[in-house]
């Protein structure tokens, strides 16, 4: 059973908690893992779209400007081939530059191999007429296999603005690829025409165009460039959640290990109260059996040594009858402790006035203090003080209590009572100025069997708040060391005599 609850216990709060924190972990992991992929994807395909634009955009208004000069060279065939040659070697990425007449055939340019070959279609040749702008054409389309390309291409105008021609260059896709490679290594990437012709690819495979693509679309051209995203989990992630395990395990672990400290200390203690009070209920029961026989004895034993004290008046022997009716006086104490314990709690309080009560006590404690060499103080109001109580109950808790203090000071000292009231209640404070006790000791005054006398029997303050809390008030202890302890008992008020 206690092996079924420590594994109970375990599973509650370490191996539950570490699961549920791993899982939640784990998928914070995964989203943050995911946005940074996906930042990082959306940066790289930034910093390609701003190249390939940039390129395109240059390309556009060069062959833009130069269709607008080329236009007098129309009938110069050497001009016009140097001129091309001109353009291409002034720009790497340039794979060839031709003159188009106005149906789109190669007339001159840097490649004999496209010399009298349609190099743009004829949608594409209208386009440029209409809008007497740059365009590009998205296809890589070669005799050459190992040369691909992408063209661009601008209309010759004349003075009036008639087509004289064209002006085309092809874009070099392996000088573009090289230095998209030398700007961020190891990334793939696909370049895609409106019609989805691939015009471009790095490290691609087989693109599907799902994630883990990012599509960032260009500015200058109808395509779309698409990014890969980075591999979803690294040793570092890994490692990281690897700690965070870890971490959450060796905490969780401490906490287990500290509520079943707890546990231990609560079974302890509980334990010993139920020991305590198994103890209680058998002192109870054994004094309400002997009470009766111990006391008869006792009785008679009193009286005798009464008898014997006047029979002998003698120094000597008035000495040791002194000390066996202390000592029967001590016994007698102890049993009427035993059987505040064995009866019942609830019983028929009558009302008193504790002035009443103090005035047929007090002979007896200061009787006591001059046994102690002890000063007594009375500080009791003239108004009446009423209270529901039993009087011999109430008569045995102050005396017990002042004994106390006459026990924990020296000679001379003094032990101050007090008796009023205040918000409805009876007060009765005992202050004296004896040693004191320290927090420790004051949180077991009030325990069964805890005592700080060689001789005591761990009993009376317990018995006196039973008392007092039978009678529905309180009773409170403070002290400091070597400063004196103060007992406050508090009953309820009351106003009127029924």
């Amino acid at each position: 059973m206690k092996t079924r609850h420590k594994f109970r216990t375990y599973l509650l709060i370490v191996i539950l908690p570490l699961f549920i924190l791993s899982i939640i972990y784990w998928m914070h992991l995964e989203r943050s893992i995911q946005k940074e992929r996906l930042e990082q994807a959306e940066w790289a395909g930034t910093v390609y779209q701003e190249y390939i634009d940039k390129v395109i955009s240059e390309t556009k208004k060069n062959i833009e400007l130069l269709s607008l000069s080329s236009s007098v060279l129309y009938l110069d065939d050497k001009k016009t081939e140097h001129l091309m040659k001109w353009i291409k070697d002034t720009d790497p990425r340039y794979a060839g530059v031709y003159w188009l007449n106005q149906d789109g055939v190669s007339i001159s340019g840097t490649n004999q191999d496209f010399f009298h070959s349609y190099l743009i279609g004829q949608d594409d040749m209208d386009r440029a007429v209409k809008t007497q702008k740059a365009v590009v054409v998205g296809s890589k389309e070669s005799n050459n296999p190992s040369l691909h390309y992408f063209t661009i291409f601008a209309p010759i105008l004349d003075h009036d603005k008639k087509v004289q021609g064209f002006l085309l260059v092809q874009i070099s896709l392996d000088h573009m690829e090289k230095t998209l490679k030398m700007l961020i290594p190891d990334q793939s990437l696909m370049l895609e025409s409106s019609d989805k012709t691939r015009i471009l690819d790095i490290n691609a495979g087989d693109f599907t165009g799902h994630s883990p693509w990012v599509e960032v679309p260009l500015t200058e051209v109808d395509w779309t460039l698409s990014v890969k995203m980075p591999d979803a989990l690294n040793t570092n992630n890994m490692n990281v959640f690897l700690m965070f395990v870890f971490f959450t395990f060796f905490f969780t672990h401490m906490i287990y290990t500290i509520v079943e400290e707890l546990i231990v200390r609560s079974n302890t203690k509980n334990q010993k109260i139920l020991i305590d009070r198994q103890k209680i209920d058998f002192v109870g029961t054994l004094a309400v059996s002997t009470a009766h026989e111990i006391r008869n004895p006792l009785t008679g034993i009193k009286g005798l040594v009464q008898l014997l004290g006047e029979k002998h008046p003698e120094e000597q022997d008035q000495f040791y009858y002194s000390v066996i009716m202390k000592e029967i006086e001590r016994i007698n104490s102890i049993v009427s402790e035993f059987l505040i314990l064995g009866k019942p709690m609830a019983q028929t309080l009558s009302l008193y006035d504790i002035r009443s009560i103090i005035a047929e006590l007090r002979p007896i404690i200061e009787s006591e203090a001059r046994h102690f060499n002890i000063e007594v103080e009375w500080n009791i109001i003239k108004e009446p003080i009423r209270v529901h109580c039993t009087k011999d109950q109430l008569k045995q808790v102050i005396l017990n209590i002042a004994k106390n203090g006459f026990e924990a000071m020296d000679v001379g000292k003094e032990l101050r009572i007090r008796i009023y009231h205040e918000n409805e209640r009876a007060k009765i404070v005992i202050v004296d100025t004896g040693k004191g006790l320290n927090e420790k000791e004051i949180g077991k005054v009030f325990e069964p069997f805890y005592t700080s006398k060689k001789e005591g029997t761990g009993l009376g303050l317990f018995v006196c708040k039973r008392i007092i809390d039978s009678f529905n008030g309180t009773i409170e202890l403070t002290s400091k060391p070597l400063k004196g302890t103060t007992v406050t008992i508090c009953l309820p008020l009351i106003k009127e005599q029924p």
